[in-house]
C-alpha cells in the first residue's frame, strides 16, 4: 500500500488526505471540519480538515507548526 498524499491550500486553510485513489461517492463529517470521503465500496479515499493550522495546533501545539496561526 502506498503512504498516504497531503495536500495543503494555504489560501483556505484546508489539509487534503489522499488515502487511496477512487471516485468520492459519499462522505461523512466526523466532527466539526474533518470529512471523511468513501466510495461506493465504503472504503475511505480520503480526509478533509478545515481549519487545519488551527485543529493541528490545537493537537500538538503551536511550536510543531511552519504555517503562523492568528
Amino acid at each position: 500500500m502506498k503512504s498516504p498524499m497531503l495536500h495543503y491550500d494555504r489560501e483556505h486553510d484546508i489539509l487534503y488526505s489522499v488515502i487511496r485513489e477512487g471516485m468520492e461517492h459519499h462522505f461523512v463529517e466526523v466532527t466539526e471540519g474533518i470529512i471523511v470521503e468513501f466510495d461506493q465500496d465504503n472504503q475511505p479515499i480520503g480526509i478533509e480538515i478545515f481549519d487545519a493550522a488551527k485543529v493541528i495546533a490545537a493537537s500538538m501545539g503551536r511550536e510543531g507548526l511552519a504555517v503562523p496561526v492568528s
